[in-house]
């Protein structure tokens, strides 16, 4: 699927910026933005890492997952930022990991083209709380990340965390 970049006049839009989303056509942006309520994912990662001082990796993302490539790609035209990714099983998937990124195109874009599920929305709004935090990166205080914990611990995910709160907690 090819989509051609256009303003919300209707003319084209040239060469993409850095913030594209007021140059996203309309259909597109709901396409995508529905896609995502379904197949979405913005997540909050804490990873034990012996290199960091606090011996914590904090990382926000948003991804999504297909074993056809078209949508992946698609994403990452339209947002102009994040990157793509093979499993070993053959799921291309799409994912934005950088904070600059997440906050200038990310976040806007789904402002822009709302979620329409309820456990999207939600888990966004906490995606876009979290991702204030990171940004000023008050998450290297031990208020801050109590904070994203708390945070993290209100999105619904499909799985268990591997290490609670405490555990993360005990060297801040």
């Amino acid at each position: 699927m090819e989509v051609k970049m256009f303003n919300r006049s209707g003319q084209s839009a040239g060469k993409t910026s850095s913030n594209p989303i007021g140059k996203i056509p309309i259909d597109t942006g709901c396409y995508l933005s529905g896609f995502a309520d379904g197949e979405g994912s913005f997540n909050l990662s804490v990873i034990k890492r012996k290199d960091y001082k606090k011996g914590w990796k904090v990382g926000l993302s948003f991804n999504i997952s297909q074993k056809d490539e078209t949508m992946p790609f698609l994403f990452k035209k339209v947002l102009c930022c994040g990157k793509i990714r093979y499993r070993k099983d053959g799921i291309c998937y799409y994912e934005v990991r950088d904070i600059q990124e997440i906050v200038e195109n990310v976040i806007p874009f789904f402002r822009s083209f709302p979620l329409k599920g309820e456990k999207q929305r939600k888990n966004f709004e906490i995606f876009c709380q979290m991702s204030e935090i990171v940004r000023k990166k008050r998450h290297l205080r031990r208020e801050g990340m109590k904070t994203l914990l708390k945070l993290r611990g209100k999105m619904k995910v499909g799985r268990s965390r591997k290490y609670t709160e405490e555990e993360i907690l005990q060297k801040y």
